[in-house]
């Protein structure tokens, strides 16, 4: 983050304004100048023009917390002028990152400075209300001064209300400001930077079904950008259906500034996102007992397939594992000239093709080898794991400052690993699992087990209690499951802990989840996003498969992703850091060749999923 503009050294200032800063200037100016004379002879003493040069310094070369503290000891300093100083010391405090040291810099300026320094003051303060995602206040205190004439503070001033307008949900007068930046920024690295930032908070707002819609006779450039949202949204989400989007766009803008920076990077990912190998090879149960969810894989694996344009996509090859042995599947794929595996998609079946693999196609496993087996050069394994969901949970159970509670979960092997590795994730980050309760899977009455494990106490007459120690629970089962659990804890009048739990608790009819309202659960984007691209997808498959099951939404979707997998695998742009938004999550690539994922969080009530 840049540092809202300085004053220049007062002892550099001529005639009249030198003498309007007063006895410090003077102070100033008569060291600078004995500093100068005894050079030769000694080192100069430290004064305050050097603590500000220094200060400055350290601002340009992105040191800005020491920049902080070198405005801060200057405000400290006998003469000085406080209020400037600790407002630039926030500044920079904010440019680190540090938003509470600079809340305390800003606090310690006094009211004269609003109209000592009302520039500088509102600019820092609407800084302040953006740390605090606080838009309108950000807003309010920009209205509070005239636009600034000075480049640094003019840049300065229209960004922010760019971000602030975007916040509030006015994409089209946060566009406008940022056009209006680009007027005092000289240079190129900055204005790179202004329009990267504007592409990605426009791609943001229209996944977010923002209003991308111009007023009449508005500025061609703004009505540009505004046409790239849902375009950049698309090439986010859904490359392979991007092409044709991009395209139309830049035949509408052939000279509009996007074309320069932001879209050449974009048609480079585009390119990549959509090279495929000539031949891909798909290892699924295509009849037999698993033949439900193969299906679904494959026809989710499809309808990515017929998004994208006909000269990318690959010739597909599917085997039926069922039919034949995994591993006798895979070689016969590769002896038929795939250059690309994906599957198989059961524990076993993986395990039988991992040792195979060595030099030859690589896979995109659906299913993980267990933490015991090394997976070998090329091998990947992408799963929908219950377990990361809990750890997922376990961290928002800490974010939402509650730390301890208890946990209730179904007997047998799923129940055990989910109740594991909730606990085990929540212990690492300082919290714990007072109790867990276990229940069998046909259980309809809970009561007995939350009276045990919320300690609810009842007395005839008298409002029932129940533990205060226990700041949430931790569910785990079924959507029927949970429809049992969450009316019987209101029942018992622990409704008013919070019920946390992962997406198997959830399924997508509205009406079979008016029994969990309040229930804090993660899931994939195709099960709980409105964005427009998501909702495009999951109507491409639908209408390519009329007779789906939405229960089986989440395979539809695992299938789609693994599909989007395969040219970003092949050229290795997956990484830990470089994320691919897809359709079951933002996915990521551990050191051990695993794809990760990470869920939007949602909340229900009156039966819908709201994301949080």
């Amino acid at each position: 983050m840049a540092a809202i503009s300085r004053r220049p050294l007062p002892a550099l200032r001529l005639g009249s304004q030198a003498l309007r800063l007063g006895s410090r200037a003077l102070r100033i100016g008569l060291a600078l100048s004995v500093a100068t004379a005894a050079c030769s002879l000694i080192q100069p003493p430290d004064t305050p023009v050097q603590r500000q040069v220094q200060a400055e310094k350290y601002a340009q070369e992105g040191r800005h917390a020491d920049a902080a503290r070198a405005y801060a000891d200057l405000a400290a300093a006998p003469g000085a002028d406080r209020d400037y100083d600790e407002l630039h010391s926030a500044s920079e405090w904010l440019a680190a990152g540090n938003a509470p040291q600079a809340k305390q810099a800003a606090e310690a300026v006094s009211p004269d400075a609003r109209s000592r320094l009302p520039v500088l003051r509102a600019l820092v303060a609407a800084d302040l209300a953006l740390a605090d995602n606080d838009g309108v206040r950000a807003i309010r205190e920009l209205d509070q001064v005239a636009v600034p004439t000075q480049p640094d503070e003019a840049q300065r001033y229209w960004w922010i209300r760019g971000k602030g307008a975007f916040l509030t949900n006015h994409p089209v007068e946060a566009v406008r400001a940022y056009v209006e930046r680009e007027h005092w920024l000289t240079d190129p690295a900055q204005l790179r930077a202004s329009r990267a930032d504007l592409y990605a908070r426009l791609r943001t707002a229209a996944e977010h079904g923002a209003p991308l819609r111009a007023t009449a006779n508005a500025d061609p450039v703004v009505v540009g950008w505004l046409e790239l949202g849902p375009v950049a949204a698309q090439l986010d989400r859904n490359p392979l259906g991007a092409a044709a989007a991009l395209a139309n766009w830049r035949r509408r803008w052939p000279n509009h500034p996007a074309n320069d920076s932001v879209l050449a990077g974009a048609q480079t990912e585009l390119a990549g996102a959509t090279q495929y190998p000539d031949q891909v090879a798909l290892l699924l149960p295509m009849s037999g007992r698993s033949e439900p969810i193969g299906v679904a894989v494959r026809d989710g694996f499809i309808a990515a397939y017929l998004q994208g344009e006909s000269p990318t996509r690959p010739h597909v090859r599917i085997y039926d594992v069922a039919a034949q042995s995994a591993a006798s599947a895979y070689s016969q794929a590769v002896a038929d000239g795939a250059s690309f595996v994906v599957g198989p998609l059961t524990k076993e079946d993986v395990a039988a093709v991992a040792p195979l693999t060595a030099g030859r196609a690589p896979v995109l496993a659906l299913n993980f080898l267990s933490d015991s087996v090394a997976a070998q050069r090329n091998f990947y394994q992408f799963a929908l794991f219950p377990e990361d969901e809990a750890r997922m949970v376990a961290r928002r159970v800490a974010a939402d400052g509650r730390l301890h509670g208890v946990a209730i979960v179904p007997d047998g092997e799923w129940g055990s690993r989910v109740g594991t590795a909730f606990a085990q994730e929540l212990a690492q980050l300082g919290g714990s699992v007072l109790e867990e309760r276990h229940y069998e899977g046909a259980r309809a009455d809970f009561s007995d087990i939350i009276r045990d494990v919320l300690q609810i106490h009842s007395v005839k007459g008298e409002p029932s209690t129940h533990r205060t120690d226990a700041a949430f629970v931790f569910i785990a089962g079924t959507p029927g499951a949970a429809r049992q659990i969450m009316p019987q804890l209101k029942f018992h009048y622990a409704g008013d802990v919070p019920v946390y739990s992962t997406s198997d608790s959830f399924e997508p009819a509205a009406a079979a989840n008016q029994d969990i309202d309040g229930l804090i659960f993660p899931d994939m984007p195709w099960m709980i996003s409105s964005d427009p691209v998501t909702t495009q997808i999951r109507d491409a498959v639908r209408a390519a498969w009329p007779a789906r099951s939405e229960r089986r939404d989440r395979l539809y979707a695992f299938g789609f992703d693994a599909y989007r997998l395969v040219p970003a695998l092949k050229s290795k742009t997956l990484t830990e850091t470089s994320a691919l938004p897809g359709v079951t999550g933002k996915l990521r690539l551990d050191d051990h060749s695993r794809i990760r994922r990470e869920l939007d969080f949602a909340q229900i009530k009156n039966g819908v999923p709201l994301p949080l």
